[in-house]
């Protein structure tokens, strides 16, 4: 359908799909989900959008195009202020417009912008082609799982939670019969998110935000747990022990069967740690891993 007889709703939706096509306003023109639309070709752009005394139609409908993507470019700064940081100004802002031509916005909500930046630094490693001088060899995959560690962040924050629905509390725990712990199953907090990092990113990320200039840090394996309590993300860093129990009962597993799997990993000295069980999960219960147990059916 040409310009001409399109209703309003039909003309909104094919400036949509103009807009928010990667490749401007010529490539977007064309592409099958503009045309699906309305048909216009570039010659008779005019019978949608007119000319004004200075401009043409293309070059008014591009002020539309230019503004969304340089929308789109803050919304990644805000989100991830520290991979920035790492990359300076000038590569970040041509790997996040990379980004967006590649994995191009498609939902109504720009909470899910930056789903994949991570994945696109490690797919495309452009960034490894410019590291800063003095940067080890280890930076680019820094640089990966900052993002990675930012993302989480955003993705805590803005999921679903705990708060108002209650939690496991102390009192609750220490109720259960000594007998029964090796049956319960733990149910998780809809928010926690257990993370294994090769680099302490999230010491960085904090550095950063209590207004130091932390260098690049050397590799060291790093667990967090990421959770969200009263609308605030927390992040724990555990240890290796700590992250595999975790691991087993967020999976489903008993605390029975959770520790005999992690009893049986040779990395870890099960006894030298059994004593701390008790400490961990009241942690772990008032930082708000979880949000109830029951018993296993026998």
């Amino acid at each position: 359908m040409s310009g001409k007889n399109a209703s309003l709703e039909q003309i909104q939706r094919w400036m949509q799909s103009v807009l928010m096509h990667p490749g401007g306003v010529a490539a977007g023109l064309c592409a099958p989900e503009a045309r699906a639309h309305l048909d216009v070709a570039a010659e008779d752009l005019e019978s949608v959008i007119t000319r004004s005394a200075a401009l043409g139609s293309a070059e008014r409908l591009e002020i539309y195009v230019d503004a969304y993507h340089e929308r789109l470019l803050e919304c990644l700064r805000e989100e991830f202020t520290a991979t920035r940081e790492a990359l300076g100004d000038e590569l970040y802002e041509a790997l996040a417009f990379g980004y967006l031509q590649h994995y191009p916005s498609h939902s109504y909500t720009l909470n899910l912008l930056g789903a994949n930046f991570a994945r696109y630094l490690a797919e495309s490693r452009l960034h490894a082609q410019a590291a800063p001088s003095g940067a080890g060899p280890n930076w680019p995959d820094f640089v990966i799982e900052l993002a990675a560690f930012e993302r989480a962040l955003r993705d805590v924050f803005d999921g679903p939670g705990s708060e108002g629905g209650g939690g496991l509390n102390l009192e609750e725990l220490a109720a259960i019969p000594v007998e029964n712990w090796g049956a319960l199953r733990f149910l998780k907090a809809a928010c926690l998110q257990l993370h294994r990092f090769e680099h302490p990113v999230h010491a960085y990320w904090a550095a950063l935000k209590n207004g130091e200039h932390p260098a690049a840090p050397p590799p060291r394996t790093t667990y967090l747990a990421i959770n969200r309590r009263q609308y605030v993300v927390e992040r724990h860093e555990l240890s290796p022990a700590q992250f595999a129990l975790l691991e087993q009962l967020i999976g489903g597993q008993t605390l029975g069967r959770a520790i005999v799997r992690v009893g049986e990993l040779p990395e870890i000295d099960w006894l030298s740690v059994e004593q701390e069980l008790q400490p961990w999960f009241a942690r772990w219960t008032s930082a708000g891993f979880f949000v109830g147990v029951r018993l296993a059916d026998v």
